[in-house]
C-alpha cells in the first residue's frame, strides 16, 4: 500500500484513540528517503562497478594504507618480513567509494 493510499483509507476507517487527524499527520511526516533506503537492487554490473571503485581508492591510499613494516637482512638481500596495514585508511577508503557508487547509484535510478 502507497503512503498516500493509507492517508486515504485512514481519513474513512479511523475513530480510534489517535483522531484521523493526527494519524494522517504523523505518516504525512514520514520521510520517503528512509522508505527508498529498501527499496535498493543491485545488478551484477553494478556491483562490479562497486567493487572497482573499492579496489581504485585503496590501491590510490598508496604508502598512506601501511601502518609499519619489517624488513631483515639476509646476505644482501633485504626482505620484507611483515606489513600492517592501517585499517583506519582502508576504512575511510571504502567509506568513499560507497559513498560515491551509491550517489552515482541514486542519479542512475532517476534517469
Amino acid at each position: 500500500m502507497t503512503k498516500q493510499a493509507t492517508i486515504d483509507l485512514l481519513k474513512q476507517q479511523l475513530p480510534g484513540f489517535y483522531s484521523a487527524e493526527q494519524v494522517i499527520d504523523m505518516i504525512s511526516k514520514i520521510e520517503p528517503e528512509v522508505l527508498e533506503a529498501y527499496e535498493f537492487k543491485f545488478n551484477n554490473d553494478q556491483i562490479k562497478t562497486l567493487v572497482d571503485n573499492v579496489v581504485d581508492e585503496i590501491r590510490d591510499l598508496g604508502i598512506d594504507a601501511i601502518d609499519d613494516y619489517e624488513l631483515s637482512l639476509s646476505y644482501k638481500e633485504i626482505e620484507l618480513d611483515s606489513i600492517d596495514i592501517s585499517s583506519h585508511s582502508v576504512k575511510n577508503a571504502v567509506n568513499s567509494a560507497v559513498e560515491n557508487w551509491v550517489e552515482w547509484f541514486k542519479e542512475e535510478q532517476s534517469n
